[in-house]
């Protein structure tokens, strides 16, 4: 890994030797805030700024210590910085370079020309936009050590239905139970009411089994990766599953455990049930609540 790095390594200290070819080399207080700044950068994973930082104190005018020890720590922090490949597509299938991209707010690209291109690892928000076309955001986890990673960005073609969240369950259920008795009949509300609760009971199920695999998944890659670094892209790739497979669980759980509560409102709230009772369903920082008086 550090050998592939080392043609990209010796390219940026010309580039950096060049643009100061004509300005005053760093001085020693310049190198030290370089050395503890790229220190600091890197306790962040901002591992780009951090290159950076270590390439001002690996100058020729810097300390001979601290020169030394930046050069040997940039080749392993570019080893480090993650990489995607992005391209466009439209949607009937051809491809798109005039495509702008930002990573939280931050460009990185104002066209695509298949070069790879390096970001810092965590979890980010990228925004694509292409003339003529609506602006498309995705939320992406990129791993640490990652090189080359593919992702298409195609424009105009249709969206995924959203999924149902506790916070749009109280629009279905919301109303006393005679608004109810107005608008369907006994066993249409508890006909959908059995529909929700069988929906909900499957997606605990996939919750259950996303978690199950998930778990396995960290096991490997703690094997794999016994140390704060992956060596291998296996083991990277370990992890990159292991988190889509959490992600996949949460998702299933919140909306199985939803959907169950919008069962629940709808069999109260159904005709026939007790005139006394009341039903109300609100959403708060603990989560959905559902309070029912009989």
């Amino acid at each position: 890994m550090t050998f592939r790095w080392a043609p990209m390594t010796a390219a940026f200290a010309a580039a950096f030797c060049a643009v100061h070819a004509e300005a005053a080399d760093p001085r020693v207080a310049d190198c030290l805030a370089a050395s503890d700044a790229s220190i600091q950068l890197g306790d962040r994973h901002a591992l780009r700024a951090e290159r950076a930082q270590l390439l001002v104190c690996s100058a020729a005018s810097c300390p001979a210590d601290v020169r030394q020890e930046c050069l040997r720590r940039v080749d392993d922090v570019s080893a480090r910085i993650p990489t995607i490949v992005f391209s466009g597509k439209s949607a009937s299938g051809g491809d798109l370079q005039a495509v702008r991209i930002t990573m939280d707010g931050e460009v990185l690209a104002t066209s695509l020309d298949g070069i790879a291109v390096p970001v810092d690892p965590g979890e980010h928000t990228f925004v694509f936009d292409a003339p003529g076309q609506p602006a498309l955001t995705r939320k992406l986890l990129v791993i640490e050590g990652q090189r080359d990673r593919r992702e298409v960005a195609v424009f105009g073609g249709p969206q995924a239905p959203a999924l149902a969240t506790p916070a749009t369950l109280p629009t279905l259920a919301t109303g006393s139970p005679a608004q109810a008795a107005d608008s369907r009949g006994p066993g249409t509300a508890r006909l959908l009411a059995g529909i929700s609760a069988g929906l909900g009971v499957v997606g605990i199920g996939l919750g259950t089994a996303f978690a199950v695999t998930a778990t396995n998944q960290k096991n490997a890659a703690q094997i794999a990766c016994p140390g704060s670094a992956c060596a291998t892209q296996d083991g990277v790739n370990q992890w990159s599953s292991a988190a889509s497979s959490g992600n996949a669980a949460t998702v299933a759980f919140v909306t199985g455990g939803a959907l169950l509560a919008g069962a629940a409102v709808l069999w109260l709230a159904a005709p026939g049930a007790s005139s006394s009772a009341s039903t109300r369903v609100g959403v708060g920082p603990a989560g959905l609540q559902l309070r029912g008086a009989w």
